[in-house]
Parts: structure tokens; sequence; C-alpha cells
């Protein structure tokens, strides 16, 4: 007996209210008695994390698997029982059906739905065990669970945190002797773009003072030839700014669109010095906060957005009255998309991902042509 399950589409993403289909490949090389045939639409949340060491007044133990932390939650269940094809889902233990031997396909189609399942007691009561046997829960109560929409499939914690998706195909054999035969396959999930709320002229900032030491910056110990030109000196007053990057509020960011930024420095004090913009990094800090009972961790990882060197750009004008903001040009940004690997945030019982955008700007001071 071999058993497989082809998807329509395999290749594709799909997402909430999508239907998946295919059909389940049954090869029989004799005639078999079996109890159903049932097909399962499942995601899961898995986190394993490492308890800490325990404190040195209390007991030590010698097995070393009571310092894991696992949780395990069926974020998706979906049952359907493709043989025998009754209206009941729920396969009975005391049916057994003779099929003969040959080539057998059975369709299915599931409906992905837009939340999690994990806290549904009715999902949850329906559980299949060994040779069709009712009343085995393979989706326990004993943890905390939210409601919340399915969060993308994610990958890249081995051994610490995964969230997939697959098909699988369970053929239940009334024999206690007879194992049943399964088989499943993966596929990718991303989540609907949420509704997002009306445009407005509202924003989200971060802001840095920044004031130049006078009389701090040398000459970086170059030696001058005998015709090179005197630099200018320096005035004791070093220029003073303000520097904001600004978002609209909510923050929201695209895949495969530019970031919606605003770079703006503001003059704080009387200078004749220029500043100048000779440096941009924008980074999106990605933060997973994986949780396991009452461990929890936090995981960071960068996405490299702008990485701009050697620049010389004047921002605003010395002569320009204190309180001046210059908005920075954002043709330097605007062209730059945000990688398509980059998931949506979201919020689950045992794993949280959400973003922070770290902006660096780089500036000096002086006259055009001696940037300090």
């Amino acid at each position: 007996m071999s058993v497989r399950v082809h998807l329509d589409n395999p290749h594709a993403f799909y997402t909430n209210l999508d239907f998946i289909s295919g059909k389940i490949v049954l090869n029989l090389l004799t005639d078999e008695t079996i109890s159903a045939i049932v097909v399962k639409l499942e995601g899961e949340s898995r986190t394993v994390l490492m308890k800490p060491p325990p404190m040195p007044h209390e007991p030590r133990r010698r097995d070393d698997r009571s310092r894991i932390a696992m949780e395990n939650h069926k974020i998706l269940y979906r049952l359907q029982t493709v043989f025998p094809t009754v209206s009941s889902t729920t396969p009975t233990a005391k049916a057994s059906f003779t099929l003969g031997a040959g080539h057998h396909e059975y369709p299915f189609r599931f409906k992905i739905p837009f939340n999690t399942m994990c806290g549904d007691p009715n999902m949850q009561a329906i559980g299949v065990g060994l040779g069709g046997r009712l009343g085995l829960m393979e989706m326990p109560m004993l943890q905390q669970h939210i409601r919340k929409p399915l969060p993308p499939s994610l990958g890249g914690f081995p051994g610490e945190a995964e969230i997939r998706y697959f098909v699988k195909v369970t053929v239940q054999r009334p024999s206690i002797w007879k194992e049943n035969r399964r088989n499943e396959i993966g596929f990718k999930f991303m989540p609907i773009d949420r509704p997002r709320p009306p445009a407005s002229n509202a924003e989200a900032f971060a802001r840095r003072p920044y004031a130049f030491q006078a009389g701090s910056i040398s000459s970086n110990g170059k030696k001058r030839g005998m015709f090179s030109r005197q630099p200018t000196s320096l005035s004791p007053v070093a220029p003073s700014v303000l520097v904001d990057a600004r978002l609209p509020s909510p923050s929201i960011l695209v895949c495969r669109k530019p970031i919606p930024m605003r770079i703006i420095v503001k003059k704080q004090n009387e200078s004749p010095e220029y500043v100048f913009l000779v440096g941009l990094h924008a980074d999106l800090i990605a933060k997973t906060e994986v949780r396991a009972q009452d461990v929890m961790r936090e995981e960071l990882s960068t996405f490299p957005i702008v990485n701009l060197q050697g620049l010389s750009i004047p921002i605003g004008n010395p002569s320009e009255p204190v309180g001046t903001e210059t908005t920075l040009d954002d043709t330097l940004w605007d062209r730059v998309q945000l990688p398509p690997t980059v998931t949506p945030s979201f919020h689950i019982c045992n794993l949280t991902r959400k973003y922070e955008l770290q902006v660096r700007v780089v500036l000096s001071y002086g006259y055009p042509g001696e940037i300090q």
C-alpha cells in the first residue's frame, strides 16, 4: 500500500479564504480492508527552549529533559473524510470496507480560515487515534491560547521555533496489528493584507539632537604639500542640529515598495559652518519573541535597506535662521524596496514578530570642499 497527497497548485503561496485542493492517490497491490481515509488541513506553531539552570538552593535533577520547555499549538485544523463518502466528517471505529487492488483517487478541498483555531474546544474534541479509535486528544488544551489572525509560515530558527502548514492524509485500518498509513505535503502560507486606516497627516518619529565639538576635529594628521591650500579655520561655535526620522502613523511598511520615510534636520544654533550629510544607513530589525511555557527568548534579524557612504551633501545654509528645518532629498532611498523575504508582523500563543526601523545619519561640518 502506498498513499500520496497531490496538490493542484503545489508551488503557490496560499492566503486567508483561499481554497486549497488536490487529490489523494492510493495504490494497492492486493485487496485491503480499511476504516476510512481522512484528510487534514493543519498548521502548527512549535517552540522549544532550554530552561535556565536551577538556582543554588534548588535541587538538581539528573534528567536533562526536565530543562526543556516546549509548546506545540495547532493553529489550524480542518478535517475531511474522503472515504467513505458520508455526510459526517468523523469516522467510526467499527466501520470497515474492502478496497480492491489497483489505483484509487479521492479529491479534497479546504477553505483556509482567517483566525487561529488552537483555542477552539469544538475543534480540539475531534481526535482520531491508532486504528481509527476515537478519544485521543491530538491538541491538548494545557497551554494558554489566544485568537488572532493566522501567522505566516516561519523558519530560520532550527530546533527552536517553526510555523508550518501542511495537508496530511491518514489511511485508517481496523486491525490493531496493521498500522495506519500516512503522508503529508507542506505549503507556504502568507496572511492577507489587513484593512489599512485612511491616510492622514499624522507621523511617528524618532528624534536625536547632535552638537559638534568645536576644535575637536583635526586635519587627520595628513601632511600637506608645499603648494597645498591652507584650510579655512573653523569658528569657535560648532553647529548643533536636531535630526528627525519620520514615518506615517500608523507605520506600515510593505514588501516590494519603498519606505515612506522623511528625514528632517533642524538648525539649533548660529554657526558660520555648513553641515554635510556624509553617510546614511537604514536597517529593518526583526524581533522574534519565542515563548515556551515560562521561558522566553528574543531573536534578532537584520534586513539592510540603505547603505550610503562617501556623500558630501550640504544641509541647509549657515545664513538661515535658527529653527530652520531642512528635509533631506528622499531620492537617496525612495528607489530601494523592502525585500520580499520580510514576513508580516504577527502575534500568536507562543510566537510574536515585530519590526523596528533603525536609521543612522552620519554628519560632518565645515566649508564646501573642506568637510571636517
